[in-house]
């Protein structure tokens, strides 16, 4: 018998401008979906390449600094995995396909389904801009004539675990 998985995660992007919330409604969907019995991991797009993964005065912070090109880092319950190159995300994405659901906050312009994040009325002209979006996720007193679609949905940020719900439903089919 075989142990491939033939089944590919469920991907959702989590989009927006800077703090509209992406962070706050990745981290409450990644509660609710791992409280719920799924495997879920998180790609986070830093756009202004400011993440420090690794912090001075530690080992694999040394070992990078004297030119390694890959550090990893290995425990009896954790992997991490520092590169210094760029990794597309679709190659992440393969990487990853154990999970059952990815969430991934940013990477504005891929394909995948999006939740859009609003902030400001200002921010709808991401609607225009941007392909997949599948829900906006709000707190803003938004005018939805404004948004020329009728199937779009609505969420207010508030009802985190109704969006989970609704993402299950709708993604998953249950």
């Amino acid at each position: 018998m075989s142990n491939i998985k033939t089944k590919q995660p469920h991907i959702v992007q989590i989009v927006g401008y800077k703090n509209s919330g992406k962070s706050t409604l990745t981290a409450a969907l990644t509660k609710q979906l791992t409280f719920l019995g799924r495997r879920v991991a998180v790609i986070k797009h830093d756009g202004h390449d400011h993440f420090k993964m690794d912090q001075e005065g530690t080992d694999s912070y040394n070992f990078t600094a004297n030119g390694a090109s890959t550090v990893v880092v290995m425990s009896d319950t954790r992997t991490a995995i520092i590169e210094q190159r760029a990794t597309e995300l679709r190659d992440m994405i393969e990487y990853l396909t154990e999970y059952d659901w990815i969430l991934i906050e940013g990477h504005k312009q891929a394909t995948y389904p999006k939740l859009l994040m609003i902030r400001e009325p200002e921010d709808l002209i991401l609607y225009e801009q941007l392909q997949g979006i599948i829900a906006v996720v709000t707190r803003a007193a938004v005018d939805r004539d404004d948004v020329a679609c009728e199937q779009l949905v609505w969420h207010d940020i508030q009802q985190t675990e109704h969006i989970g719900n609704w993402l299950l439903q709708r993604i998953e089919g249950i």
